[in-house]
């Protein structure tokens, strides 16, 4: 169990930043001549990415909030779709830096990917200890990142 700690532990302090810096660093793999693309599909398509991931953070953020001063799983506002918006936005905003400055964004995101889903799994044993079955309800019937398809 410690080992399992640990890893959460590592996961969550290191992810943010590390994640950071290879989006940083990703930028150099362009072959632009300007800060951002030329092509205005990719800027237009990017700005629409960041902006919707900046109102799903938000959106997301307040929500938790008060479902945490409610003591109750939140299921409300985006999170009656997904289980993990806030990280869900993360992968929204950094497909729209990727258009924005036509990078090499999608390296950064199959590198990721995996490690963000293990946290989310991490966050997710604690949050069924503290709910029990009202959250493992939840988690049948709402997607992780992408809403499940409704029968």
């Amino acid at each position: 169990m410690k080992n399992a700690q640990r890893m959460s532990s590592i996961l969550h302090v290191a992810l943010r930043p590390d994640f950071g810096i290879c989006l940083f660093l990703s930028q150099f793999t362009s072959n632009r001549h300007t800060l951002r693309t030329d092509n205005l599909y990719l800027l237009i398509g990017g700005t629409f990415c960041i902006v919707c991931a900046i109102l799903l953070f938000i959106t997301a953020s307040r929500q938790l909030r008060k479902s945490a001063e409610a003591k109750e799983v939140a299921t409300k506002g985006p999170f009656k779709y997904v289980r993990h918006p806030i990280y869900a936005g993360i992968y929204v905003f950094s497909v729209g830096l990727g258009f924005f400055f036509a990078s090499l964004w999608f390296v950064v995101m199959v590198t990721f990917a995996p490690l963000w889903s293990l946290e989310c799994k991490e966050e997710e044993k604690e949050i069924e200890e503290l709910h029990g079955q009202s959250y493992i309800v939840y988690q049948e019937r709402t997607g992780m990142f992408f809403p499940l398809k409704r029968r």
